[in-house]
């Protein structure tokens, strides 16, 4: 696990556990979660790269979601999101078609590499209602960090490329926020239905044999979430 995932989920479950007494309820949720990453990526810069030509898109993926959660109060708490990592497909987009050979136009829309993501997130819920209700709908606002790894390259983005390329993309902090609701169950089973977003920015830079060419990307991720929850 990366280190800064690893110690903002340190500090996240030290906060759960340090919590007050008073409301000592956990908890934790299991369900399905749909990401469409929402990218908009700027045109791809860099040398033997034609200005405003080539950029890219990023594909919808679904993945496991899990969370942990502690109540603080009667109406709020605090909440651990995370997941399976998903890993998205990334596809070429052509922005001028007429300012490319035709034999690179034409791969438009064709996969170009994978990346995978891994975003944790700390939120804190407001819960209306009183805890006794059945159906309680929430809001909730927190801090996201996103970073990206095994990002790899297609034969085809290395034939475009002109040979074996080298993917980064840096790490991203940014604001949090979803709304939502829970239905309880019988005992301590819950249900839930959760849409996420957050403030989501990368750099990537292709890197083949030293050839730097970069993208910036604005992410406005939609998560809709639908889970399973136990109380204890």
């Amino acid at each position: 696990m990366n280190h800064k995932v690893f110690t903002l989920s340190t500090v996240v479950a030290g906060t759960l556990l340090a919590a007050s007494s008073a409301f000592a309820q956990y908890t934790v949720q299991l369900g399905y979660a749909n990401v469409d990453p929402g990218a908009s990526a700027s045109a791809t810069t860099g040398p033997f790269v034609p200005p405003n030509t080539t950029s890219l898109s990023v594909k919808t993926q679904q993945t496991v979601f899990f969370s942990i959660a502690r109540d603080i109060t009667e109406n709020w708490d605090v909440q651990l999101a995370l997941g399976v990592p998903p890993t998205h497909d990334v596809t070429l987009r052509v922005i001028t078609p007429g300012n490319l050979p035709p034999s690179v136009a034409s791969k438009a829309g064709q996969l170009i590499g994978t990346v995978r993501q891994i975003a944790p997130t700390v939120f804190a819920n407001y819960k209306f209602g009183e805890a006794s209700a059945k159906f309680r709908p929430f809001v909730g606002i927190g801090i996201n960090y996103t970073m990206f790894d095994q990002a790899e390259s297609t034969a085809l983005f290395n034939q475009l490329s002109g040979g074996v390329t080298n993917n980064k993309l840096t790490d991203s902090w940014g604001l949090a926020a979803q709304v939502g609701a829970t239905y309880k169950l019988d005992g301590p089973w819950s249900i839930s239905g959760t849409w996420s977003t957050a403030d989501v920015k990368s750099t990537l830079t292709n890197n083949t044999y030293g050839v730097e060419r970069k993208t910036e990307i604005k992410f406005n991720p939609s998560v809709f979430i639908l889970s399973v929850g136990y109380s204890f």
